[in-house]
């Protein structure tokens, strides 16, 4: 797979592609999210609201961002029930902002968006993979990697960043009804793996 994140940090675009570089080459089996920690979570973890960016799409699979990011929303509320600013509201701040889509934000950028949402923590994302069963005519197994920046409201600086990647035949021996044949229902199990791992490494669950 080779892996291209446009609009990102540099510090962080090399940190991410050695990453996935090791994790690629040197997995026999496949490894949970990965979540490397560059500062704690504000509020001990005890955060509610939440605004996610617009993610970005480094695929040839149209739509990719919208799709994943919206799983990935929905595990946020239904699993995590965390408060979550509207995407309508948070593309048009960013328009009044005049950020174009795509455009990494500056940390007052970050730190602004916040404010009028009233969030705790901001959540951008980038889905480097995105694979479906069937692509020009051959049957592959659908896959999908992703990876997402976890920033502080306050600061507008980067806490936690997370990689994920999972093929549908993964899940053959651990999901008892098989493989997962879609992209769309293995966006949503990469979401609430995420969710999970994020959990267990110290977010809590909003009780608001």
């Amino acid at each position: 797979m080779s892996v291209k994140i446009s609009g990102w940090d540099p510090a962080l675009k090399v940190l991410i592609l050695v990453l996935t570089l090791l994790l690629g080459s040197c997995a026999l089996f496949r490894k949970p999210p990965v979540v490397l920690k560059m500062a704690e979570l504000p509020l001990a973890g005890e955060v509610c609201r939440i605004a996610v960016l617009p993610f970005t799409n480094q695929t040839e699979y149209s739509m990719a961002e919208t799709m994943f990011s919206r799983f990935f929303v929905s595990a946020l509320i239904e699993e995590g029930n965390y408060l979550v600013a509207q995407e309508g509201d948070v593309r048009r701040i960013l328009l009044q902002m005049h950020v174009m889509p795509g455009q990494e934000l500056s940390s007052e950028q970050i730190r602004a968006v916040a404010d009028r949402l009233g969030a705790q923590i901001v959540i951008s994302g980038a889905v480097l993979e995105m694979r479906d069963k069937i692509s020009y005519g051959k049957k592959l197994e659908p896959s999908l990697a992703v990876v997402l920046r976890i920033m502080e409201a306050a600061s507008g600086r980067t806490l936690w960043v997370t990689y994920n990647r999972a093929e549908g035949r993964d899940y053959r021996n651990i999901m008892h009804f098989g493989v997962i044949n879609s992209v769309a229902a293995l966006a949503q199990k990469v979401s609430v793996e995420i969710l999970k791992v994020w959990e267990n490494e110290g977010l809590k669950e909003c009780t608001e």
